[in-house]
């Protein structure tokens, strides 16, 4: 099963993310010895947190919010994602999210606190050549076993730890690269909370998300500082990938490991009924220095929620500008959707969308107007249903670079917590291209045609055991006249996810 955030660092790592400067890496080094000094071993991460106040007894952790502050990128915009749980015995439905952190409520010691989740999830892609050898295929299985623990010694201090143990299975492969056992830091920070009301510091490896995994689905070593009052919030972030190893049982670091330092702001309004709507702005700035000089800068905007009625909608969009290298950069691009929910008995549901990235029509002249995603995105949201999947398609899994993305879905509830998405793209090129990006096939675009291909996936999500969650995904890609005659056989996804909570 391919992770987000392995998926994330690969194409950081295809397409250059940035290293720290030595200023900015010693104040991130300070920010991660603070919690290392509480944890006897540290590796990558994920985090976040929550502003409202709760013991860590009765309360998710704070981990298992996207951010310091509500509904922040950090923060999925949705009514049935629990914000603060009272009880660990009757937590809110929340779309299945395959990376979020497990509770930690089950008291082991004085103020110490542990949960987890045990994982099985396999994966298997066939014909990513996009050839007529059809039976070429890559299949894993994997186990994953995620204990957390919590330490609230008082009322200003929190420490989250969240070790993963993956345990990989080679099933069918095309390469001979084999897949090893990990384990994993996936969190640990500390938070400080309290000491000002409304007002939490963060340090350590957390996690960052927002709404749509637009911009981030990742763990990062950071120091974010977040404050809310009332409907509004703002938090502020420096964020690096994998500053202390990921995976303690490597020996030696990863010596090709690209850096990116993040510097990265948000300010969040909650407004309408119930304050299920929002409007937030975004700035971001990365730095690059490993494998070039690109210095893009981040400027965006986010809105959710509904119209009226049952009708909800979303709407991102974001200017990028910068240097990479000799170039300049000035890419744009936007996402827009609508989400209509029937009545009746199993809530059937439509969505259409619509994606644009900008592309480079001259890439020999001295500036880029291509849009680029942060690196660390996921691109992945729940229409009306239970689980989470790519809203790009899960096949082509494309970033939104010199791309249109013309999308369509049906979806139905025949059961409170079961829902089935039937979901359609459409690709074209915004500039005919050799380069896809993001995308996993080992064979690329000729350049002659902007007709890229579509897909239709299948989505299921079922939350009705208690603790239990469960995804089953099956895609197929149809390639377009953008590819060679020689490779117009379809790709094929289908993946399964099992994943029992214990808290």
């Amino acid at each position: 099963m391919k992770y987000l955030h392995h998926s994330t660092f690969n194409q950081c790592r295809r397409e250059g993310a940035l290293r720290t400067k030595g200023a900015s890496c010693n104040i991130l080094h300070v920010g991660i010895v603070i919690v290392l000094m509480h944890v006897p071993f540290a590796g990558p991460a994920q985090a976040a947190a929550e502003l409202k106040e709760g013991p860590a007894s009765r309360a998710t952790p704070s981990s298992t919010d996207a951010s310091l502050t509500k509904p922040p990128v950090a923060q999925p915009l949705d009514p049935n994602t629990p914000s603060n749980p009272t009880t660990p015995d009757a937590p809110a439905l929340e779309p299945f999210d395959p990376n979020a952190p497990p509770r930690a409520t089950i008291p082991i010691g004085p103020n110490l606190f542990f949960g987890g989740y045990v994982s099985l999830d396999g994966e298997s892609n066939r014909n990513y050549s996009l050839s007529s050898h059809l039976g070429k295929a890559d299949s894993i299985l994997t186990t994953n076993l995620a204990p957390a623990f919590a330490y609230e010694p008082n009322q200003y201090l929190q420490l989250y730890l969240n070790p993963i143990l993956e345990i990989p299975v080679t099933v069918e492969k095309t390469e001979d690269t084999s897949k090893r056992t990990e384990l994993n830091m996936n969190l640990a920070f500390l938070t400080l909370k309290n000491v000002v009301p409304g007002a939490k510091l963060q340090v350590g490896r957390q996690r960052f998300i927002d709404s749509r995994r637009w911009l981030f689905n990742e763990n990062m070593d950071a120091i974010r500082l977040g404050y809310q009052y009332e409907s509004f919030s703002v938090e502020v972030s420096a964020s690096q990938l994998n500053l202390v190893q990921r995976n303690v049982l490597r020996r030696e670091a990863e010596e090709d490991e690209e850096r990116l330092l993040n510097y990265y702001a948000y300010a969040d309004y909650k407004f309408g009924k119930n304050k299920k709507s929002h409007v937030g702005i975004f700035a971001l700035y990365q730095d690059q220095q490993r494998l070039g000089t690109a210095q893009p800068i981040y400027v965006g905007l986010q809105l959710g929620g509904r119209l009226f009625g049952d009708l909800k909608y979303w709407l991102q969009t974001a200017v990028v500008r910068g240097t990479d290298d000799a170039k300049t950069i000035r890419g744009e691009a936007i996402d827009v959707g609508l989400t209509q929910r029937f009545g009746g008995s199993w809530q059937p549901s439509i969505t259409v969308g619509y994606a644009y990235g900008t592309g480079d029509r001259n890439p020999d002249d001295n500036v880029d107007r291509s849009f680029r995603q942060t690196g660390f995105q996921g691109n992945s949201d729940k229409f009306n249903g239970v689980a989470r999947f790519k809203y790009y398609g899960e096949v082509l899994d494309p970033r939104l670079t010199n791309l249109m993305v013309f999308t369509g879905g049906v979806g139905i509830q025949p059961f409170e917590k079961t829902s089935f998405d039937v979901v359609y793209h459409y690709y074209l090129q915004d500039h005919a291209s050799t380069r896809l990006r993001g995308s996993d096939f080992t064979i690329g675009p000729t350049g002659l045609s902007k007709h890229v291909g579509s897909e239709v996936d299948f989505i299921a999500g079922y939350q009705g055991i208690p603790n239990l969650q469960t995804k089953f995904v099956l895609g197929y890609f149809l390639p377009g006249n953008a590819f060679a005659d020689t490779s117009r056989d379809g790709a094929f996804l289908a993946s399964i996810l099992f994943r029992y909570n214990f808290y």
